[in-house]
């Protein structure tokens, strides 16, 4: 498999890399510059990586000459020293002066990297030229490490032992065959609680005997019993059977397993991309709706209202064709609404909100699922299979803990009853928060000022409220929509405190979560010291590394970067992924009709394959990297189908193409890695 910086390239070109100049300058950092233009009281023109700035000099430059600059101070004027006396020699080595003057030994590899640093006008910092010194030093200075310290330079990571060894570990390791060697050194220790949960946790990643599966089921049902029967008595209470038979130690035969298995699947797929705010807001409005329809007064506002919410949005895509157009045109219509079509409407909402499960109860039934697909082997089909894989791993590994801790942090720092008014506000005029703010402050408002504060609220631009805020105020506003009496300044505070109620409770909901597998590493490393520590180190290790790799610059765009076993495909590695584009409006998702996506994988049959996809507007290309010749023909059979079935998601394909992984990495890499060798077979290893 190809190290870090090859997988990134093919979604990212090298004429995008991230350099000094993009940001924002800082002082004390290095960088090279060529002298475009000498002006008087020691002013020139400097090319800086990308840009050009005119700088306030501390010593004589030569024009037209590339020097090493340092900043020493930033604003209206940026201060720049040199370096060192001596230009910097194009395409050659930095000099033995130079690296003199940043104060580092001489040897041949740091010297190198620094080169690296330079000819690609990335900044660093004296410390920063320590931290390389002693890197380099202690894990050694080979291509692939400096490689890899290039990449934590560029994404600004701290330049430590313990981010370099994570990042290393997960660039380097088969996270397959850690947890195949985990799992072997922890099969002694069931009778430990915490390394039980463990080894069952780990055993839904990799393939697995049906007689090694049936004991992690078996251990899995009276562990989480009680919970199970209640999901599935109200998801589908058809299932309860199968269950009770399983957890009074009978066991089914293929056929009945088989059944349960395709039930089960089928309550996941009916799950709506929601997150946790968007279930909420789907709950509170199909509780006002109801309310409205008893007293014949659902208004055009609040149908207005309505399809802004994100939830909604999402509803209107995954619905069927005759149930979307009736949702469509009552939403849209603003005549006298057809009380029949409405109640329809309502029915049809109310189902499917009664089949949708949190998320921990996603997780649960996803996780029996696979536990049973284990026991019976073949019977998910492969895509159903790996997108249930794909999202246990990365709803419970643990790859997003800290992720969602900011998150909740973020949450319960900024919503306070005084703090989201004061967000409402903001999306107000000036005109309108003075007669707010007047009605807010007094006591006992006449009738004539709630009136108009209740107009001030309709017309709150939801696009300049903080966008961690926004789901929350369509909330109050839905709640006030439909509400059958007048506003009055104490119904709607009580509004606002049982909106911010809500979102506490989701939060206590999931910090009751179970443990991801990370914690559980984590707990284990501590708690048993003398049970596999190198390998619980490496997988955590090999976690976080995972977890830095998704690290991105931009706010406004969204890069998912991960791995899963391969084992359990049948694959001898690891399947690489990553997602990337930019992220909806008001939303941290990625927008669907504007992306990249890629899979890195080794197949048995036809070896190293990239294959990515590129979506504009949606229409969809993609590019197959292989270095097997005889691939384009089996591409050929497999376009019909793919693209039929793109048209149904209301995408459209444009176009496949092949290209080889040898040209791919001559035009995106720097030649380290080596090339793979072209294996004659026939066959296919996947429907892709």
């Amino acid at each position: 498999m190809r190290n870090i910086p090859s997988f990134s390239s093919v979604l990212r070109s090298e004429n995008t890399r991230v350099n000094a100049t993009q940001n924002a300058l800082k002082p004390g950092q290095m960088l090279p510059g060529k002298v475009l233009e000498l002006y008087p009281n020691q002013r020139a023109a400097i090319q800086l990586g990308g840009s050009q700035v005119v700088a306030q000099l501390e010593t004589a430059l030569a024009s037209k000459q590339n020097y090493l600059f340092q900043v020493t101070s930033v604003g209206d004027v940026i201060r720049l020293k040199k370096i060192s006396d001596v230009p910097l020699p194009n395409n050659r080595p930095i000099s033995d002066q130079i690296m003199q003057q940043l104060g580092l030994n001489n040897n041949r590899q740091l010297k190198a990297f620094i080169q690296q640093l330079v000819s690609q006008n990335i900044a660093f910092t004296y410390k920063d030229g320590q931290a390389f010194a002693k890197l380099l030093e202690q894990f050694g200075g080979g291509s692939a490490n400096r490689e890899l310290l290039l990449v934590m330079t560029k994404q600004n990571f701290p330049l430590t032992e313990q981010v370099f060894q994570s990042l290393q570990t997960f660039q380097s390791s088969q996270l397959g065959k850690q947890i195949n060697q985990l799992q072997q050194q922890l099969a002694p220790f069931n009778h430990n609680s915490l390394l039980s949960q463990l080894q069952q946790q780990l055993s839904l990643l990799v393939s697995s005997s049906p007689s090694q599966a049936q004991p992690m089921l078996q251990q899995f049902l009276h562990a989480n019993q009680p919970l199970l029967e209640q999901v599935l008595s109200t998801s589908a209470p058809v299932q309860s059977s199968f269950l009770q038979q399983l957890t009074k130690g009978y066991s089914l035969n293929n056929n009945q397993t088989q059944e349960f298995i395709q039930q089960l699947n089928q309550i996941l797929k009916q799950q709506l991309p929601f997150q946790e705010g968007e279930r909420q807001a789907f709950s509170t409005f199909l509780q006002r709706f109801g309310q409205m329809m008893e007293h014949g007064t659902v208004t055009n506002s609040f149908k207005n209202v309505v399809q802004q919410q994100s939830f909604f949005q999402k509803i209107m895509k995954v619905i069927a064709g005759q149930d979307q157009q009736m949702a469509q045109q009552w939403s849209q219509q603003t005549s006298q609404s057809n009380v029949s079509q409405e109640r329809q409407v309502f029915s049809m909402l109310q189902q499917m909100q009664a089949q949708q499960l949190s998320l921990p109860n996603q997780n649960l039934v996803r996780s029996l699922l696979l536990h049973l697909d284990a026991t019976n082997p073949s019977s998910l089909p492969m895509k159903d299979q790996f997108l249930h894989m794909m999202k246990h791993f990365v709803q419970t590994s643990g790859i997003q803990d800290e992720a969602q801790l900011a998150q909740e942090i973020r949450t319960n720092s900024t919503h306070s009853t005084s703090q989201l008014l004061q967000s409402m506000m903001a999306g107000m005029t000036k005109q309108d928060r003075q007669v707010m703010q007047q009605w807010m402050a007094q006591a006992q408002p006449i009738v004539t000022q709630n009136q108009q504060t209740a107009e001030i609220l309709q017309r709150i631009n939801i696009q300049q409220i903080p966008q961690s805020e926004q789901s929350l105020v369509r909330q109050v506003l839905l709640s006030l929509e439909a509400s059958d009496q007048a506003v009055n300044k104490d119904q709607f505070l009580q509004m606002v405190r049982q909106v911010l109620h809500q979102g506490e409770q989701v939060t206590i909901q999931t910090r009751e979560m179970e443990h991801s597998l990370k914690q559980n590493l984590l707990l284990a490393n501590q708690q048993s010291p003398d049970v596999a520590n190198n390998q619980l180190q490496r997988m955590i290790q090999s976690l976080t590394g995972m977890q830095l790799n998704m690290v991105q610059d931009e706010p406004s765009i969204t890069q998912q970067s991960f791995q899963i076993p391969g084992d359990r495909f049948g694959l001898a590695k690891d399947i690489r992924m990553q997602f990337e584009g930019k992220n909806r409006q008001n939303s941290e998702e990625i927008d669907s009709d504007f992306c990249s996506v890629l899979f890195h994988l080794d197949l048995y049959t036809l070896g190293e394959t990239m294959i990515t996809m590129s979506i504009q507007k949606r229409i969809v290309h993609i590019s197959v990297y292989n270095d097997q010749q005889d691939i384009k023909p089996i591409m050929d059979s497999f376009t019909p189908i793919l693209k039929e079935k793109l048209s149904d998601l209301n995408y459209q394909l444009s176009s496949i193409s092949q290209k080889t992984l040898s040209d791919k990495e001559q035009s995106v890499t720097n030649g380290n890695h080596t090339a793979y060798n072209s294996i004659k077979t026939e066959g296919i290893d996947f429907r892709i």
